[in-house]
């Protein structure tokens, strides 16, 4: 083609299956047979989307500080790639609504959420409550995220026959609530990120007027590390974190 080398599809299926083989080789290196999480100083990379680090992150830390004082966290972005990096080892945990995983792939629900609005105070229109007319003549500030469920929203939305306008697009949604508090603009987010931006910004939260699914935040994994005695403390960990929240 031009002149230029590209690789057949075999190649391709051979750099996969390498990789694998590579990830499966470092993980059996890094096995250790026993886990100490008072004195142990491993490194775990946990890939979460921006709502899990305003939720889930402070949890996991607060927690983590007293019982295993010498871990390292490292904080990724769940992207479109998060499966193949779960399964070449790259990242350990994925936390967060993470809907597109396969048979390879273990997933644990951690808790419940819906989603919420956000609307400032002294807004000039909305005052007590959202009706369905006025989110919809309302400008939105919305969130473009890719590699999460998130565009749930706009899915559930075209169902309905509903749409929102567009006053501004942001990557994430951990800006929404200083644009919110800024301007007469309003956003739908998850509830518990909704409440905890409220509480930070003094925006008000409302009532979504409309029907949404309500969805799980999972921890998920690659299978290979089922038995990994630091990799089951972890999720455990995590897990005891949101069984009463």
């Amino acid at each position: 083609m031009g002149g230029k080398m590209v690789p057949t599809p075999i190649a391709e299926q051979l750099h996969e299956l390498v990789a694998s083989a590579i990830a499966l080789l470092e993980a059996t290196m890094a096995y250790q047979p026993h886990f100490d999480p008072e004195n142990d100083a491993r490194l775990f990379r946990i890939a979460m989307t921006d709502v899990g680090q305003i939720v889930v992150l402070p949890h996991i830390l607060n927690t983590f500080r007293d019982i295993a004082p010498h871990i390292q966290i490292d904080v990724i972005t769940i992207t479109n790639e998060i499966a193949d990096q779960l399964q070449h080892g790259e990242v350990d945990l994925a936390l967060g609504f993470v809907p597109d995983l396969d048979g390879r792939y273990v997933q644990r629900n951690l808790f419940e959420d819906g989603f919420a609005c956000l609307v400032r105070e002294g807004h000039p229109r909305v005052k007590d409550a959202l009706t369905v007319r006025s989110y919809q003549d309302e400008e939105h500030v919305i969130v473009k995220t890719s590699g999460t469920g998130h565009l749930i929203i706009e899915h559930n939305l075209q169902q309905q026959g509903l749409y929102r306008k567009v006053g501004v697009q942001v990557p994430n949604f951990i800006g929404v609530a200083t644009v919110v508090g800024s301007s007469n603009l309003i956003a739908t987010l998850p509830g518990r990120a909704a409440q905890l931006l409220a509480r930070a910004h003094g925006v008000r939260v409302m009532k979504l007027p409309l029907d949404m699914p309500s969805y799980y935040v999972r921890q998920s994994w690659h299978e290979r590390m089922q038995h990994d005695p630091a990799h089951k403390w972890l999720r455990n960990k995590v897990a005891e974190i949101f069984s009463d929240r």
